[in-house]
């Protein structure tokens, strides 16, 4: 069973999700991905983070856990800050950026204001839920299991 850690990142009005089209399939999700052997969730989380985005996790608080279809069946997600930055990228010695590089399975880091959220095709249902009434009422203050 994989596990997962991913970033919600919000600056202002935007917040940020990686833009994917794999294998046909158009879809956003959070920035983040596996947790490695040895690593705990929060350092998978800034690692993911620094390779997907280029941005440097500061502070983090974990506020939900999904049950996942494979290959991550566990996802962790933290409520994150970042130090500032300039523009969000994958970064290039990162397994994303060669996936990219085959043209078939794209990740592109994208900011997105909170109001147009609604509407993107976000891949899990429940964390789409889940974040649109964060995103009004404010994040939970303890882990809550969606």
């Amino acid at each position: 069973m994989g596990k997962a850690a991913r970033a919600i990142i919000i600056e202002g009005d935007n917040f940020l999700v990686m833009h994917r089209k794999k294998y046909g399939d158009e879809y956003f999700t959070l920035v983040g991905g596996r947790i490695d052997e040895g690593e705990t969730a929060e350092q998978a989380l800034s690692r993911e983070v620094k390779e997907e985005t280029g941005l440097i996790v500061t502070d983090l608080r974990f506020v939900y856990y999904e049950q996942h279809p494979a290959p991550y069946n566990e996802q962790y997600i933290y409520l994150c800050s970042v130090a500032p930055h300039g523009p969000v990228k994958v970064q290039d010695n990162s397994e994303e950026a060669m996936l990219n590089s085959y043209d078939m399975n794209i990740h592109q880091p994208e900011w997105i204001s909170t109001k147009h959220f609604a509407n993107l095709p976000f891949r899990t249902p429940q964390l789409h839920e889940a974040l649109m009434k964060a995103f009004k009422k404010g994040f939970p203050t303890e882990p809550v299991r969606l």
